[in-house]
């Protein structure tokens, strides 16, 4: 099969000729039609999940994708032939990616039955980016019309959030570099403020002189994150999702910090796709290109040039 592969920490990933898997107990073999591109994905080739989960090489990258089940293992109850699927497919050991034709995971994982309407490319957009965004709302807590400001609302992640949040009645400010006003406000954006301008915190504080009720920061840490807390209401909450509301730099100042360490489920999955036959989620995919320009694709994410979501077809 084809895979956009590594054959160690460290090199440039490269179009390879890899043997078809077969799935074993409990698992499914997916032939995939598309493959959502994060920027987990690289960093998890970079060695990031290094001591944590052990890495197999050739290293396949790519958890997010989508197509349909081929096969199926022994005590596979949930998935069954022919079901077109999507999910995260990560597992241990990593490196058996979703960049190639074919992968084999448990059915156990956050993989769940497409919604109908929505094609394989659509789909390989949803996983990681739709789930953390979920997750971050779920754990916001935020009731109707609170105010939410998100820092990196451009990206994958935060594009999913947006829609989202407008979708529970919550305010939604949209802070991002560059000129995605439209897009965002096509999106669900309440407000959207250019985070590149050097008034950014002035214009946020001039809507909102007593602060925002929360911040989702998808991007920022340290300085850039700490300076951000300044539009934020007393006892206000803040989410990372790299980590970054710590107890340390949020605690002194009153607020909540949440980081948002992303667990996902097929139940996710399923709430997002309930969201999706509702009509009210766009999926915010803004390329496709094919499996072989997946080396341009990651060099475009590490330098932060994505917009939405750009997906591989297989």
């Amino acid at each position: 099969m084809r895979a956009i592969a590594i054959r160690k920490i460290g090199d440039v990933p490269e179009l390879m000729d890899l043997p078809k898997p077969t799935p074993g107990e409990g698992e499914v073999l997916v032939h995939l039609g598309a493959a959502g591109v994060n920027p987990f994905d690289w960093k998890v080739a970079d060695g990031a999940l290094q001591g944590r989960m052990p890495y197999v090489f050739p290293f396949v990258l790519g958890v997010d994708g989508a197509g349909a089940v081929e096969e199926v293992g022994p005590g596979v109850k949930r998935l069954q032939l022919k079901d077109g699927v999507f999910g995260q497919f990560l597992h241990p050991p990593a490196g058996i990616g979703t960049y190639a034709e074919y992968v084999v995971a448990p059915e156990t994982l956050a993989i769940s039955v497409r919604p109908r309407g929505m094609y394989n490319d659509q789909a390989s957009a949803v996983p990681t980016p739709g789930m953390t965004a979920l997750d971050a709302l779920d754990r916001l807590a935020l009731e109707k019309r609170q105010s939410l400001l998100i820092l990196g609302a451009g990206g994958g992640v935060g594009s999913f959030a947006v829609q989202l949040a407008s979708n529970r009645g919550i305010t939604t400010l949209a802070a991002s570099k560059g000129p995605n006003r439209d897009f965002l406000h096509k999106l669900g954006a309440s407000r959207f403020y250019d985070a590149s301008a050097k008034s950014f915190l002035d214009d946020v504080k001039l809507g909102y002189p007593n602060g925002v009720d929360a911040i989702l920061d998808l991007a920022n840490r340290g300085p850039e994150f700490e300076q951000h807390l300044a539009l934020l209401k007393p006892g206000g909450t803040v989410a990372s999702t790299i980590g970054a509301a710590t107890p340390e730099v949020v605690g002194p100042r009153g607020f909540q910090g949440v980081n948002i360490n992303l667990q996902p489920t097929f139940e996710l999955l399923d709430r997002l796709s309930k969201e999706f036959s509702s009509g009210k989620l766009r999926i915010p995919m803004e390329e496709k290109i094919p499996l072989a320009g997946a080396v341009e694709a990651i060099e475009r994410s590490r330098a932060g040039k994505i917009r939405g979501k750009i997906v591989l077809t297989i």
